[in-house]
């Protein structure tokens, strides 16, 4: 039989756990990026350079690894509403209608990306986060990029994570 102390050190401890449930994690829906590319800007038929491309695919990856990796935020998988972003995008023009998708998915903050190319040795990344309930604008930050690389542009999007985003993590 447990001594007095004892006991009443199990339910305190049984206390502070019900009293104090884990907080859950953030869903976010993560949108492919947008980009506004000066230099083929004005030609009709012209499309994004294929590695521009990848390298918004990749930093939209590497956002979702910083963010699951912190433990704030549950990336919800898009895959299911690819019609409806292939019909709402680009993204920087629809007025924030990727909050309505990111509710039906089940997210309750919607990240847009935008990257703006004067050329390759001047890129601005920009990061976008609404309230996937309502539509407002709870975020917007930019880094700029001197440079067309992968690893540059990782940089900026790790940048952006670590002193823009995620700021309120790094305050306490």
């Amino acid at each position: 039989m447990p001594s007095t102390t004892v006991r009443r050190l199990i339910v305190m401890v049984l206390a502070l756990a019900v009293s104090h449930p884990a907080v859950a994690a953030q869903k976010v829906a993560i949108f492919p990026f947008d980009i506004r590319d000066a230099e083929i800007e004005g030609d009709y038929f012209a499309k994004p350079k294929d590695y521009d491309i990848a390298r918004m695919r990749l930093v939209a990856d590497e956002l979702k690894v910083l963010m699951e990796k912190s433990g704030k935020y549950d990336v919800v998988d898009m895959a299911a509403f690819a019609a409806d972003i292939d019909k709402a995008s680009p993204f920087n023009k629809c007025d924030g209608c990727e909050a309505e998708i990111a509710k039906k998915a089940g997210a309750e903050l919607a990240v847009t990306g935008f990257v703006d190319k004067l050329s390759d040795a001047l890129i601005s990344l920009q990061l976008f986060a609404r309230d996937a309930a309502t539509g407002e604008m709870k975020k917007t930050m930019s880094a700029e990029i001197r440079g067309n690389t992968d690893e540059l542009w990782l940089h900026g999007i790790r940048y952006l994570w670590k002193n823009r985003f995620n700021i309120e993590a790094e305050k306490k």
